[in-house]
C-alpha cells in the first residue's frame, strides 16, 4: 500500500485519481461551510487553510465550553485514536503523554504513559507533565473528566464517532484546538479519497455477510464506526438489526446468521467455538484478519487501512494497488489548489467567488495534467 504503480495499470487508476480529485475539490472545498454547529464560527479560511487563530472555544462532549487562549505546545491524550490523529494532522512533536495502546505510533513508546488498560489515568503523572490540553475519548466518564479539571486540567472530551464521517468530524475538531486545520483538512482528504475510491471499486460486486468479531464473541452492531467501515468495504453486517453499538453475540446468532465471512483482529483471534467453527466463513477459510491497532481505533489511519484491507480480501478482483491515494498526491493537490485558489481582488469580482471555486478548478487541472501523464506513458 506504498503508492499507485505507473505505466500499464486498469482503468481504476484513472477512476481512483478522478474520485480523490473529486472528493478533495468538494469536501475541502465545496462542503467547507455546512460545518458543524460548533465550528461555525471558523471562516473558509481557518477550516481549509489553517488560519487556526487563538484564543478558540469550543464546546465538548461533557457540555462544557473549553478556551485555549493559545495554540496548546504540550498535549496529552488518553485513547491511540486521539493520539493517531495528532500524528497525522502534524501535531505529533507536541504531545507529552499517551495512552498504553498508543505505543506502535512513532516514537510514542518513549513517552510517558497516563492511562492504561489496568490502572486507568495516572493523575499524578498527568498533572506533573504540565499538558496545555488534555484529549479524553468518548469511553470517560463525564466524572472522571470533571475530577480532572478540578485538579487544574484543560481538558477537552471528545465524542465516540459512529461513522468513517464522524471521524472526519473529528480529526477537524482535533486540528482546531491543536493549531493544525491545514493538517487536518489534508488528512480528511486522504481519508475520504481512500474510502470513496475503495466504495466506487466494490459498486458492482455483491455484498456478502460479514461478522466482525473480538475478545471472545463481542461484536458490532451496525450504529458503530467498525460497521461503517466494513459497508464501505463491500460487506453487509451479518448482525445489523440484530446487535446496538458494541455487544457480545450467542452462539444462536453466529449459527443463524451464517456470515459468509468473519472479520477478527490481530490480538483476539476467532473464538474457538462450535458455533464460529460451523460458519461457512470459517469452514470454506473465509476470514480477514486486520490490526488490532487501526481495527478498534477510530482515526484517519485506520479508517484507510481497514477499509482496505476487508475491502482486497473479499473484493480481491475489484481492488488492489491501483485504487489507493497515496498522502503525497493529497499534499500535491493541495499545494497546486492552494497556489491557485487565492484570487486577486480583481478576479473576485470577476468569477462569483463562489466558496471552494478556486479550489475545485485547481483539482480539475491537477486531474488533467495526470490523465495527461498518464497518456504520454502507455
Amino acid at each position: 500500500m506504498c503508492c499507485i504503480p505507473p505505466q500499464n495499470r486498469p482503468v481504476r487508476l484513472v477512476s481512483a485519481v478522478l474520485v480523490f480529485t473529486l472528493v478533495v475539490a468538494l469536501g475541502v472545498g465545496a462542503t467547507a461551510p455546512t460545518a458543524t454547529a460548533a465550528d461555525s464560527s471558523d471562516s473558509l479560511a481557518q477550516r481549509t487553510a489553517g488560519d487556526c487563530s487563538f484564543p478558540v472555544t469550543r464546546t465538548d462532549a461533557t457540555g462544557t465550553a473549553v478556551t485555549l487562549s493559545e495554540r496548546p505546545e504540550r498535549i496529552a491524550t488518553l485513547s491511540p485514536s486521539a493520539a493517531q490523529t495528532l500524528w497525522e494532522i502534524g501535531a505529533r512533536d507536541r504531545v507529552v503523554g499517551v495512552s498504553e495502546f498508543a505505543g506502535y505510533l512513532d516514537g510514542a513508546a518513549s513517552l510517558p504513559v497516563v492511562n492504561t488498560a489496568s490502572g486507568g489515568i495516572q493523575s499524578e503523572r498527568l498533572v506533573a507533565l504540565d499538558p496545555d490540553l488534555v484529549i479524553a475519548p468518548g469511553t470517560i466518564s463525564n466524572e472522571t473528566v470533571a475530577t480532572l479539571r478540578d485538579q487544574g486540567l484543560t481538558v477537552y472530551a471528545m465524542d465516540s464517532p459512529a461513522t468513517i464521517e464522524g471521524v472526519a468530524d473529528a480529526t477537524t475538531r482535533l486540528g482546531r484546538l491543536t493549531g493544525e486545520c491545514a493538517g487536518a483538512a489534508e488528512t480528511n482528504a486522504w481519508m475520504r479519497a481512500n474510502v470513496a475510491a475503495v466504495r466506487e471499486a466494490v459498486d458492482d460486486d455483491p455484498r456478502p455477510t460479514a461478522l466482525y468479531v473480538f475478545s471472545d464473541g463481542w461484536t458490532v452492531g451496525a450504529d458503530t464506526f467498525i460497521s461503517d467501515v466494513m459497508t464501505a468495504a463491500g460487506t453487509r453486517n451479518a448482525v445489523a438489526g440484530v446487535v446496538s453499538g458494541y455487544a457480545r453475540v450467542s452462539p444462536e446468532v453466529v449459527r443463524e446468521r451464517d456470515p459468509a465471512w468473519i472479520v477478527y483482529n490481530s490480538r483476539d483471534g476467532i473464538p474457538d467455538a462450535a458455533a464460529y467453527r460451523g460458519t461457512k466463513a470459517v469452514q470454506e477459510n473465509r476470514t480477514v484478519e486486520v490490526n488490532v491497532n487501526y481495527l478498534n481505533q477510530p482515526a484517519p489511519r485506520s479508517i484507510v487501512r481497514t477499509v482496505r484491507t476487508i475491502a482486497t480480501a473479499i473484493h480481491p478482483a475489484a481492488v488492489d494497488e491501483s485504487s489507493y491515494v497515496p498522502r503525497s498526491a493529497v499534499e500535491s493537490a493541495n499545494a497546486t489548489a492552494t497556489a491557485t485558489a487565492t484570487p486577486t481582488p480583481t478576479d473576485r469580482a470577476t468569477t462569483g467567488g463562489g466558496p471552494g471555486f478556486g479550489v475545485g478548478t485547481a483539482l480539475v487541472g491537477v486531474l488533467f495534467a495526470l490523465l495527461v501523464a498518464r497518456g504520454r506513458r502507455r
